[in-house]
């Protein structure tokens, strides 16, 4: 990072700006080019390590890619303001961000996958108490998650919010 003054390596602060943020692009490896694909998500923290859940159809680029290739870089970004100055050149973009990399695996475990759901869910509505799911859908849904192996923070924002 060429801004260290702006890294946040603090794993706590890291996950204060996970929890702002609503899409996770993802990057996904093989074939001619890398593909990247934005994503809703979930996170928690498992055996000392950050998760991020997904969910979709559990077939198609991102599954196929992670079968070919699990290695998975990650970027979210949070609470971006535009700053606007003269002279133009001076303008900013008041912004926190993650990014990361890590292993994706597909969940088979079924209550890991309602973990995950919630999870999900939890990301985007903090203030409902427990989801209920149609166990049939949930059966058909295809959860993977993204063990993350490193993992940044960084931040432009006034250290006084």
């Amino acid at each position: 990072m060429r801004r260290k003054d702006r890294g946040i390596e603090n794993q706590n602060e890291i996950m204060e700006i996970i929890k702002r943020c609503r899409v996770c692009s993802l990057a996904f490896s093989g074939e001619d080019y890398p593909y990247v694909i934005p994503i809703n998500f979930g996170v928690g923290v498992k055996d000392g390590k950050t998760v991020f859940y997904f969910h979709g159809a559990g077939e198609g680029t991102k599954f196929d890619r992670i079968k070919c290739d699990n290695r998975i870089a990650f970027s979210m970004y949070a609470e971006e303001e535009l700053v606007l100055k003269e002279p133009a050149c001076k303008t900013t973009m008041l912004y926190e961000s993650v990014c990361g990399t890590g292993r994706a695996s597909v969940v088979e475990d079924m209550e890991e996958k309602y973990e995950a759901l919630n999870l999900i869910m939890r990301q985007y509505d903090r203030e409902s108490g427990a989801f209920e799911f149609d166990a049939r859908v949930v059966e058909k849904t295809a959860v993977f998650k993204l063990e993350a192996e490193d993992m940044t923070g960084k931040t432009n924002r006034p250290k006084n919010r």
